[in-house]
């Protein structure tokens, strides 16, 4: 499946970033690199540091290209043209148990070089030991929607962004059953880590969070191209009826130069939806602040929540985490199911990794997948829609309507949306 590592190009892969304590040559380059394609400063030896330390925690994997054709005074003559990293990670499929998964982050090609399968030589290369190892999805964010396509992504969470007005305080309809505690965020280091936790345990298309959430949740940094303390950060603590701490939220002031000053919420963290109602009801609660920000599931209960819904505004609306589904047997076995039904799905897959006829069969909502070539499909769609449909995005339905899904066999589209619609929407908050 991997694909001939162009002419000139060169892989280099390297593990732990620090050496005796310090950052690598290697990890240095990368680092630079990455900067440079996200087009943010590089970090000062402390923050080199700090990210090099961040990487051996979290075990990240990185892969390197040089254009060993380069000469001076290219700056590639040194630099690699591309990057690549991942890590071990878990995904919440709605199963019994989290999934296991690769995390694909810091993906970068110099424009010099790009549309020359630089690219598509790290994602491959990748892609074929995880599926060795028995990984069975992949996943990423993007931040070009056009890129992992066509390796075999899918949108399988979206994200918004909200504005919601807050110069009378929140008016929600059912009152207030927690309560709520500010806490400096350095000092939240425990109750942070046990909320992401059961956040992600509780939350259907969450990703785990790596080492550098925890650090930007309590302000020990304010983004990985500003790694001082975040001096304007606030927090705050929730706890339900019976005293269990069940969400927390961080938050900044956006300045008084605003025409409306707002608050906006940096991380917002609960693992029920009255502990998300109860902390945004506090931000509102704020003296002279006519608006708050942040960003929220596209199913979010918040304006349902208000007396006045059209106090909630989506400001924005997006793809946020994408899959790549790498054993069909082991990721549709991972989720349970609300419905038992038997289809024959055809997958097409240009990497051939989930390629192939599939008998889906449930039983007490547990699923079983059997490889069955000679079998008659009783649908057909491509890898991508099958990351998409695997979480409840988008139904069968909805992807035949967009002309993504061919049913074959009458009754097969309703049985593929009995078998894949989830009650909630998937929702990741995590960035990687």
């Amino acid at each position: 499946m991997n694909p001939a590592t162009p002419e000139g190009i060169e892989l280099e892969f390297i593990g732990s970033g620090l050496v005796d304590g310090q950052p690598s040559a290697s990890w240095l380059l990368l680092e630079r690199a990455i900067a440079r394609g996200f087009h943010e400063s590089s970090a000062d030896a402390d923050g080199r540091k700090i990210l090099a330390e961040l990487d051996e925690q979290d075990e990240v994997q990185s892969i390197l290209a040089f254009d060993r054709t380069a000469a001076a005074p290219s700056l590639h003559a040194a630099d690699p043209v591309g990057t690549y990293s991942y890590f071990a990670g878990t995904l919440n499929v709605g199963g019994p148990q989290l999934l296991e998964v690769h995390e694909i982050t810091s993906v970068t090609v110099s424009p010099t070089h790009r549309r020359r399968g630089i690219l598509r030589s790290m994602i491959t290369t990748h892609l074929d030991r995880a599926a060795a190892d028995g990984v069975p999805v992949a996943v990423l964010t993007a931040s070009e929607a056009t890129i992992y396509g066509r390796f075999g992504f899918g949108v399988a969470a979206e994200r918004c962004r909200f504005e919601l007005k807050s110069g009378q305080g929140a008016q929600f309809r059912a009152p207030a059953s927690g309560t709520v505690q500010a806490v400096a965020p350095s000092a939240m280091a425990e109750q942070v880590a046990q909320l992401y936790r059961e956040h992600h345990l509780a939350t259907l298309g969450s990703v785990s969070n790596n080492s550098f959430d925890l650090g930007r949740a309590t302000g020990r940094w304010e983004s990985y191209d500003n790694l001082k303390p975040a001096a304007k950060l606030r927090g705050a603590l929730h706890y339900d009826a019976n005293g269990t701490l069940d969400g927390f939220i961080t938050y900044t002031f956006e300045g008084w130069k605003q025409e409306e000053p707002a608050m906006s919420i940096g991380t917002l963290c609960t693992v029920n939806e009255t502990a998300r109602c109860e902390l945004v009801a506090y931000l509102c609660d704020h003296d002279l602040i006519e608006r708050v920000t942040g960003r929220g599931p596209v199913d979010d209960v918040l304006p349902t929540a208000l007396r006045n819904t059209r106090d909630y505004k989506t400001t924005a609306r997006g793809d946020h985490l994408w899959v790549r589904i790498l054993d069909v047997p082991a990721a549709l076995g991972a989720r349970s199911y609300r419905r038992d039904a038997r289809v024959v799905l055809q997958v097409d897959d240009d990497l051939g990794y989930a390629a192939g006829t599939w008998v889906l069969e449930t039983t007490a909502g547990v699923m079983s997948v059997q490889h069955a070539d000679e079998a008659a499909a009783d649908a057909r769609l491509d890898a991508r829609d099958l990351a998409t449909l695997y979480l409840g995005t988008r139904s069968a339905t909805h992807l035949a309507g967009a002309g993504l899904l061919a049913e074959h066999r009458a009754g097969a589209l309703d049985d593929l949306d009995a078998l894949f619609t989830c009650p909630r929407t998937p929702y990741c908050q995590a960035d990687f």
